[in-house]
């Protein structure tokens, strides 16, 4: 399993966003997973990263699992940092 950490930098957080995530991850044939201390979500549903509530500051890890894991951790988390 790898892992990437990244730092939420938008002020805000929407459907519109999840759906670009959703897009992203799809690119990638490992199980991809957000993380924050209470919660989890596929990377691969909207309807759980609508769940995940990003807010700005805030840290979250990508856990990715799969051939390309490694490749799919680090590009997701510059991704979703750089929104």
């Amino acid at each position: 399993m790898n892992r990437a950490v990244f730092v939420y930098r938008k002020d805000t957080y929407n459907a519109y966003d999840a759906q670009r995530i959703v897009f992203e991850a799809s690119k990638y044939k490992s199980e991809i997973i957000f993380a924050d201390g209470n919660k989890r979500a596929n990377a691969k549903s909207i309807i759980g990263l609508l769940s995940m509530k990003f807010l700005q500051g805030d840290e979250y890890t990508v856990c990715a699992e799969g051939q390309d894991s490694k490749k799919a951790a680090e590009s997701l988390a510059a991704f979703v940092e750089n929104l």
